[in-house]
């Protein structure tokens, strides 16, 4: 694959965006979409789990304050589901880096501290998407 990544996922990525906080939520929604992709949105773990058995998807974005199940349990649950262990994780999360280190222990691809530049947020999910096709 050559050119740009942005271009090549556009229309076609199926992004679950698991996010608690609606003005956050809101602001991950607009950003993807307005670069193409096709996002769902989960308010909580135990959605997210509902809407991952339900249908496929290609990234997922993840939070890892969430009421109910934790992100931090939610990508756990995911590097043990044998249908969804190879889909990409970014984690977008108030947390420092050095905070939640061990996160990276269950697979996640990519990690974004809030709060973002939205072309950050865009970077980063490309460059997992383009990393577990095997582009980079």
């Amino acid at each position: 694959m050559c050119g740009n990544r942005r271009e090549e996922t556009m229309g076609r990525a199926r992004v679950v965006v698991v996010e608690d906080e609606p003005e956050m939520l809101e602001i991950l929604l607009v950003n993807l979409e307005q670069a193409g992709y096709s996002v769902v949105p989960a308010r909580d773990g135990v959605e997210a789990c509902r809407l991952l058995d339900a249908a496929d998807c290609d990234a997922i974005v993840l939070d890892l304050g969430l009421p109910g199940m934790s992100g931090f349990r939610l990508a756990s649950l995911l590097r043990r589901d044998p249908r969804l262990r190879g889909v990409p994780v970014l984690v977008v999360t108030a947390f420092q880096f050095e905070e939640v280190e061990d996160i990276a222990e269950e697979g996640v691809q990519g990690f974004l501290t809030k709060p973002f530049d939205p072309a950050d947020l865009l970077d980063r999910l490309d460059f997992v998407l383009s990393r577990a096709a095997g582009v980079v």
